[in-house]
This record gives structure tokens, sequence and C-alpha cells, in this order.
């Protein structure tokens, strides 16, 4: 048996998370009462790691975070593109600001989007 006092569950947890079908299982079992809405052959894992630079006035800070897992679902329809961005965070115990922190996520994804088409 392997020793397992070394394994970080927050590692343990992305990598588990990684696997397209186990993804997309979790997504359809709890959105979508286990109908296979997502399909795993259809998601691409995302770049986890999300950076962005604040700017006011003559301030400017760096934000630096890392998701746990993050995947897209693109999908050709009759009429047009769906594009759909999936996340997951895990955690060991309840962390009231865990919204906060999502939040902060997708602001600095935004903000890299904004920064990019506004050149």
């Amino acid at each position: 048996m392997a020793k397992t006092r070394d394994l970080k569950p927050d590692t343990v947890l992305k990598n588990y998370w990684s696997d397209n079908e186990q993804f997309a299982d979790i997504f359809n079992a709890v959105l979508f009462e286990g109908k296979q809405v997502i399909k795993s052959e259809e998601l691409e894992n995302l770049d986890t790691e999300e950076s962005s630079v604040l700017e006011h006035r003559n301030y400017a800070e760096s934000i630096k975070a890392s998701r746990d897992n993050i995947k897209v679902s693109k999908k050709s329809t009759a009429y047009g593109v769906e594009f759909v961005m999936l996340g997951l965070e895990s955690q060991e115990r309840i962390h009231y600001a865990m919204p906060m922190r999502v939040m902060g996520y997708d602001y600095a994804t935004y903000k890299k989007q904004y920064d990019c088409n506004a050149k």
C-alpha cells in the first residue's frame, strides 16, 4: 500500500476533478438531476492561473491567484456557438468568504479579457 501522509487534499482533489468524465458527472448530477447535459468529450481545460494589475490614478497593485479546476465547453449549434465556463473550488472546511474569493477570480478573468480587447 502506498504511503499517504504526504498527500495534500487540495492536490488530490485537483487531480480527481481534472478528469473530464468526473468533472462533467458532478455538474450533471447537481445541476441537471443526472441528465447528461454537459458532455465530457466537449470539455477543454483552461489555465487556472489568474493574474491582473489593478490600476487607479497613481496606484497600481498586482493580483495573482489560482483556481482549482476550470474547464470550458464549446460546441457548435444550429444558431451559433455555445460557450460555457465551469469551475470547481475545493475546500476542507466551510469558508464563508469563498464566494468573495471566486468573485475575485472572475474579476481578474474579465479584466484580462477587457484589457486584451481594449488594445
